[in-house]
């Protein structure tokens, strides 16, 4: 299983996008978690073009303000989100291997641009982390 955590600081161009895309395409990548996309929504055209012709089920977190967003691909055809929950910081999602019937749960977070908030975001993470009873992977 191949996963890539990413800070690609915005996927409003189209060189970003098209970096993306190859990297997963080229890599064979089976969960694509990035940060900071600085977009508030994506199309099914947008998701397309990322996954590559890859099976990929996506989940998002908007941006806030002009900072932020993450955006979490995982491949359906190996592996299956059996719960997911977007939160203000981070996408938690339990994932079950389909060849296997391993089961773990992985949070992708981007911390805040402000760092007013970043007590909140510890805690946050913190009350995540300590909540989860299967082997946990965090990127960001």
């Amino acid at each position: 299983m191949r996963i890539l955590s990413w800070n690609v600081r915005g996927l409003g161009k189209k060189a970003r996008k098209r970096q993306v895309r190859d990297y997963v395409a080229k890599e064979k990548i089976d969960i694509v978690g990035l940060q900071e996309t600085m977009k508030q929504d994506f199309t099914d055209h947008d998701l397309h073009e990322l996954a590559d012709g890859a099976n990929l089920i996506w989940f998002w977190l908007p941006t806030t303000r002009k900072s932020g967003g993450i955006l979490l691909g995982v491949n359906y055809d190996s592996l299956e989100v059996e719960e997911h929950v977007i939160r203000d910081f981070s996408i938690c999602a339990t994932i079950r291997d389909r060849r296997s019937n391993y089961r773990w749960t992985l949070i992708i977070v981007y911390g805040p641009a402000h760092h007013d908030n970043s007590t909140l975001f510890l805690e946050k993470l913190d009350l995540l982390c300590s909540n989860s009873s299967l082997p946990l992977l965090l990127g960001g």
